[in-house]
């Protein structure tokens, strides 16, 4: 969701237990709003708007925001997540500050808890207090914060953790970290001597190994909707940063890269068939959400010829349609998304699901559609293109092949076609010979199965055409890569087709 859409839904509601407006950067008042998020149910505060709601923008904004992250670290205890970002509205700049609800439940800023009442930020209670302590009891028997049997500091991977620990996220606690234990411990993943499940998810060299329903199934179905032949099919067994980059993998290697011309700019764009930001959103999601606690718990990804399904067991706290609305992230595992989320691989929190519809929409497919059963949860990308989005089928925009697909052909080219098959070829070769180069010339730089649907042959006819083109010194292939290189006609043809 862009910046101007985001503050504006917004602005249409009032403050309320999740919700603030701030007029100016007042470091106390805002630490103490934040804190008694994080003692609540997270929330969203919004500075640079005045009382009745008017624009007035915040000064040295970038400034602002660095100084702001700085304070909030160094201020409240233990550490929390917060998400600090720069939003535009009115042509003025404004600081979006976003919480989840705490994990280690009480929180102290400056010495003192504060809770949320309502639109009210105030001093907890001891009741209150009380409250908090027994959440936070409840928290520490949640499955993540469980001490995984077995694991010891050999199995776990310390190169990743020190890469962690070089974050410029954690920049301002190096020198709380003699050694990566000392992180663990930190952030809660090593208690009493033994590593949590959430350390085996995040840094095990082998999480399948101590936690067998961790692993991760993808793959890619080839053919017919009703058919049932994965011609790639994989189960990874790596910690969430590794799986993160196999899954980022197999999606590069199995999608088409489609190739269009912007009609009004005259500008070709390249990318896969899905927009690969949205993807990865809906596949972190699936990762950092999931209910591993189960034995039954499973994560697929799988590729259809007409779309593409992520599924993963686990709960959600909101409806489908309040996915599509903007809405506060609420991680059922928040130990975990805590060190993805300073990672890096979650830019802004809350907004994954607007970015998956966003860049869905930017494509030009369907709106994805989130299936929330009691146990489940699947996100569904659609190809308009049906029967297109996997490797081995291409498209070619019609838009740019002009009426090579109806048949029309040009007389120049039927000639050339015609001086070097006449003799050996029937006439519907010679006329889809005539389509395909004719579609080649208007289209350079494509690859064989991308011309399928304009000349409506199968896969194994386009290889032999394109073959007897080479063979005639028609077109050739450029490119260092199958996979990025493409036919353009030779230089033999583009004289015969001068006029």
């Amino acid at each position: 969701m862009k910046s101007e859409q985001l503050i504006k839904d917004l602005l249409s509601q009032q403050e309320s237990e999740r919700l603030e407006f701030k007029e100016s950067v007042r470091k106390e008042s805002i630490g103490k709003t934040i804190c008694s998020f994080l003692n609540h149910r997270g929330g969203q505060l919004l500075i640079g708007v005045s009382d009745n709601k008017t624009i007035v923008g915040v000064n040295d904004v970038e400034n602002a925001k660095e100084e702001l992250e700085t304070y909030l670290v160094e201020e409240i205890v233990p550490e929390a997540p917060v998400m600090v970002s720069v939003e535009i509205y009115d042509e003025k700049p404004l600081l979006l500050l976003k919480v989840w609800e705490g994990s280690k439940q009480p929180y102290i800023f400056e010495g003192i808890i504060y809770a949320r009442t309502g639109e009210r930020t105030h001093k907890a209670t001891s009741k209150e207090i009380s409250g908090l302590i027994q959440k936070r009891q409840e928290n520490d028997i949640h499955w993540e914060r469980q001490i995984a049997l077995g694991v010891e500091i050999d199995d776990l991977d310390m190169l990743e953790v020190k890469k962690m620990m070089a974050k410029e996220a954690i920049a301002s606690l190096k020198d709380t970290f003699a050694e990566p234990i000392d992180f663990l411990s930190h952030y809660g993943l090593c208690q009493n001597g033994g590593f949590t499940n959430a350390a085996v998810i995040l840094f095990a060299k082998n999480p399948a190994r101590f936690i067998p329903q961790a692993r991760v199934r993808i793959a890619y179905l080839k053919g017919e909707k009703t058919e049932d032949v994965f011609t790639d099919d994989k189960v990874l067994e790596g910690n969430i940063f590794q799986n993160i980059e196999a899954i980022q993998k197999f999606l590069e290697n199995n999608l088409a890269f489609v190739r269009k011309f912007d009609e009004t700019q005259w500008v070709r764009s390249d990318g896969y068939v899905y927009p690969m930001v949205a993807l990865r959103e809906g596949v972190l999601n699936a990762l950092i959400h999931r209910e591993y606690g189960k034995p039954s718990s499973n994560l697929s990804i799988i590729i259809y010829p007409d779309r593409l399904e992520i599924t993963n067991t686990g709960k959600s706290p909101y409806k489908p349609s309040e996915l599509k609305k903007n809405h506060l992230s609420m991680p059922y595992n928040p130990d975990i998304a805590q060190i993805v989320f300073m990672k890096g691989y979650i830019e802004k929190i809350g907004r994954g699901t607007l970015k998956i519809i966003e860049a869905c929409k930017k494509a030009g497919l369907k709106t994805p559609v989130w299936e929330i059963g009691e146990h489940t949860i699947k996100l569904t990308f659609f190809n308009e293109e049906n029967g297109v989005n996997h490797r081995k089928e291409g498209i070619v925009d019609k838009s740019v092949i002009g009426g090579a697909t109806d048949g029309a052909t040009d007389g120049a080219f039927v000639k050339i076609v015609g001086e070097a098959f006449f003799a050996n070829t029937t006439s519907k070769v010679r006329e889809n010979l005539v389509k395909l180069l004719q579609t080649i010339g208007k289209t350079e730089g494509y690859r064989a199965p991308d011309y399928i649907r304009a000349v409506n042959v199968s896969e194994r006819t386009m290889e032999r055409y394109i073959q007897q083109l080479k063979e005639a010194g028609l077109v050739e292939f450029r490119g260092e890569a199958a996979q990025t290189g493409g036919y353009f006609l030779t230089e033999k043809s583009k004289k015969q087709l001068e006029p």
